[in-house]
């Protein structure tokens, strides 16, 4: 149990490093197809290619980890599934709640809606009769020794994202974007994730 506890709090730690990252991607990302009327009204699509480019690449510092994605579904849903080496091929299922960025908040809220050990049916059963914070209450927070502030209540996860954001705005994006940049929001389609920002682009008539 405690093992399968760690491997689903990988998953989260990983999530958390890659939507720090998004931001000091939108430039990059302002080079493919937008929607015009999207960039008009500040929300910028990210697509899952992406965000499993960056996934991997995060996930490629752990050399237990293997094959780490993500999939976006519609309605805030995605599903975060790796491979640990020795342990079985771990999936979760989540709703993000509440994600917002700036240089002084940054706060990332999850639902975990499903808990899965593929090829155990039994584990996952007895996993998804328990809660992530009572499971938490017993083992502890993985989390807490990744010196990320986090908060479980039920299998709902606060994750304190601003030292990600004061590392991105001071030495990242730069200082004068940095200090203009929010992130309010976060939505989904089926393969894209959307940020809900203020940088709306403005046309020249």
């Amino acid at each position: 149990m405690k093992r399968f506890l760690y491997l689903n709090f990988i998953l989260i730690f990983l999530l958390t490093l890659t939507v720090s990252a998004e931001p000091l991607n939108i430039a990059a990302e302002l080079s493919n197809v937008q929607s015009l009327q999207n960039m008009q009204t500040g929300i910028y699509a990210i697509s899952e290619e992406v965000l499993n480019t960056y996934f991997a690449d995060i996930a490629a510092n752990n050399p237990k980890v293997k094959n780490a994605t993500i999939a976006i579904l519609k309605n805030n849903k995605i599903i975060l599934t790796t491979t640990i080496e020795k342990t079985g091929t771990v999936r979760l299922t989540c709703t993000i709640k509440e994600f917002y960025f700036d240089k002084d908040n940054a706060l990332l809220k999850m639902h975990i809606d499903k808990k899965e050990l593929l090829g155990s049916s039994i584990t996952s059963w007895f996993m998804n009769q328990m809660s992530l914070g009572f499971i938490t209450d017993l083992y502890g927070n993985p989390l807490a020794q990744a010196n990320i502030n986090s908060k479980v209540n039920g299998n709902t996860i606060d994750i304190d994202l601003k030292p990600f954001a004061t590392s991105l705005f001071t030495t990242g994006i730069g200082q004068t974007i940095g200090d203009q940049l929010i992130i309010s929001n976060v939505t989904t389609e089926d393969k894209t994730l959307y940020l809900h920002t203020n940088l709306a682009v403005t046309l020249l008539k």
